[in-house]
């Protein structure tokens, strides 16, 4: 099926090329090559919270054993090259392991930019850890204000395994700016297990999201990652012009969160087919609190898209279901969408009916506010006769 990208990105956020990587790279530091620059290398900042890679650097150390030096909760500055580790043995189940244990000296990592590639070697990964799920490539874990930074998180084949990404558990006041994942994290569903995240944020407050790229295809263009984003149990998140796309299955997802802020977030076509292999632009479940996405640009290239060359999926704009209790405070401001399964293209929201968790049905019953061009729309009800043809400059439609 050939993939197609017409639709603009997020405001704010250039689309990059993809690096090329030469096959025969020449070695600096053993554990780091250099990789040629497709563009200028950001300068990395300095000072007393920061410590220089090539400072703590000994001949047969790899980044994990240099991530184990760094004291002081300082953190780490890395320069461009690519940064390799073999399986994923740091922490419980980590190809590297950021602030707890030998590494809980360190607060964080920042890069040089794209050119900073950091992954875990291909088909390296020596345990199946349970579901076919061999690992996590890298995890940050406890440490307050954690900061990750200006690098590429890459992902290869695991033999028969899938992994997740890029975990970020209990920290607080975390930062996550300018990353870019490719194909960091196979998985094969919607749901667990194969629902691995590219970037999984558990139980931390008031992380921030901004000026990412989720994509998840590996180097030879075929989807390989499930989830691009994960919010579980999280509170006072932020996404701000963050791009996601061309997953296998899935979308960006909040789980058991509350206090919800997108801005300029976009994505496009994260998921690829019916079924397990579906996803909807973003996914609310069980979440709640104040919910507020500005500008979002979801297009699920989907079923309904009536583009050529567009998947099966069969998801919605958005999805917000809770056996928790109603959200009333949820709001869209001036989305930007593909077409959805009504025939005059109004912004759809799927709140299934017959979503049920543990007996308890849905409990969503408050109308989402959406906002177009100053107009708070009316909501038009799927299945009613004639729920498919309101104006979309009136009217968005709920799916039941």
């Amino acid at each position: 099926m050939t993939d197609i990208l017409n639709v603009p990105a997020s405001k704010g956020l250039s689309r990059r090329n993809l690096l090329r990587f030469a096959a025969a790279s020449a070695p600096l530091i053993a554990g780091m090559s250099l990789a040629p620059s497709a563009s200028a290398a950001v300068a990395r900042p300095t000072g007393a919270a920061y410590v220089r890679y090539e400072d703590l650097y000994k001949a047969g150390d790899n980044i994990q054993s240099v991530i184990n030096k760094v004291t002081g909760n300082r953190i780490l500055t890395l320069p461009e090259g690519e940064f390799t580790v073999k399986d994923f043995r740091n922490g419980e189940k980590d190809g590297i392991r950021i602030g707890t244990g030998a590494a809980a000296g360190c607060r964080g990592l920042v890069g040089s930019g794209r050119n900073t590639v950091i992954r875990v070697a291909a088909n390296s990964a020596t345990r199946d850890m349970g579901s076919g799920i061999c690992g996590n490539q890298m995890q940050i874990a406890g440490k307050p204000n954690a900061v990750l930074s200006q690098f590429s998180l890459k992902g290869y084949p695991q033999k028969a395994w899938y992994y997740a990404g890029l975990v970020v558990s209990g920290c607080n006041g975390a930062k996550l700016d300018n990353l870019y994942l490719r194909g960091a994290s196979r998985g094969w569903s919607m749901s667990p297990p194969g629902e691995t995240f590219g970037i999984n944020i558990m139980r931390s407050d008031a992380v921030q999201i901004i000026d990412c790229e989720v994509d998840g295809r590996d180097d030879a263009g075929t989807r390989v990652a499930a989830s691009p984003i994960g919010f579980n149990y999280a509170t006072n998140s932020k996404v701000i012009r963050t791009y996601v796309h061309h997953g296998v299955a899935s979308m960006m997802t909040y789980f058991r969160s509350t206090n919800i802020y997108t801005e300029d977030f976009h994505c496009f076509a994260t998921s690829s087919g019916s079924g397990s292999k579906s996803g909807h632009g973003i996914n609310h479940e069980q979440s709640g609190g104040t919910i507020q996405h500005v500008r979002p640009q979801l297009f699920i290239n989907g079923k309904y898209s009536r583009v050529a060359g567009a998947s099966t999926s069969t998801g919605m704009h958005m999805m917000l279901c809770s056996t928790v209790g109603d959200v009333p405070n949820f709001t869209v401001i001036d989305p930007t969408y593909d077409h959805g399964p009504s025939s005059t293209d109004m912004f759809c929201i799927a709140i299934y009916d017959g979503y049920t968790v543990a007996g308890v049905k849905n409990k969503i019953k408050s109308t989402p506010k959406i906002i177009k061009g100053g107009v708070t729309l009316k909501r038009s009800d799927h299945p009613t006769a004639g729920w498919g043809s309101k104006d979309p400059k009136q009217y968005f439609a709920i799916i039941h």
